[in-house]
C-alpha cells in the first residue's frame, strides 16, 4: 500500500511477504495501525475478533468499489441496467429513462389520474 492505512478501512491481502498468516485475497477491516513498523492489525471478514498477527502495509491494498469494479465483476446485463441509473449508491433511474418508461405506457394519463384520486395530495 502506498499510503498509511486508516482505521475502519477495508483492505485485502495482495501478498504474504511478511509471513503473517493471512491468505492472499483475505479481507480485513483495519482496527489498529502501527506507524513504527508500518503494519496493521485487522478484523478478518466475517469475524468479530481481531487477527492475532500484524500485517505489513506492503502486503495490503485498499478495497475499492467503484464503477470499474462493477464493470469487471457483474454480469453484462446488470452492468447495462446500472448504467441507466444516476449513481450506483442510491440506484435511481435517470430522468430520461423514467420519462421513456412513462411515455411508453398506453394508459399513463388514466394511471396518473387514478393515483392522484387515491392519495391525499396535502401529505406530499
Amino acid at each position: 500500500m502506498e499510503r498509511e492505512p486508516v482505521v475502519g478501512e477495508c483492505v485485502f491481502i495482495t501478498r504474504n511477504l511478511g509471513d503473517h498468516g493471512a491468505r492472499v485475497g483475505d479481507r480485513f477491516l483495519v482496527c489498529r495501525v502501527d506507524d513504527s513498523d508500518s503494519t496493521i492489525k485487522g478484523i478478518p471478514a466475517g469475524m468479530t475478533t481481531t487477527a492475532d498477527y500484524w500485517i505489513p502495509w506492503a502486503d495490503i491494498e485498499p478495497v475499492t468499489f467503484g464503477w470499474e469494479f462493477v464493470r469487471q465483476h457483474l454480469p453484462d446485463d446488470l452492468v447495462r441496467l446500472l448504467s441507466a441509473c444516476e449513481g450506483i449508491e442510491t440506484i435511481a433511474l435517470n430522468r430520461q429513462i423514467k420519462q421513456a418508461i412513462f411515455e411508453s405506457l398506453p394508459d399513463r394519463r388514466e394511471r396518473v389520474t387514478e393515483a392522484l384520486e387515491s392519495i391525499d395530495l396535502e401529505t406530499l
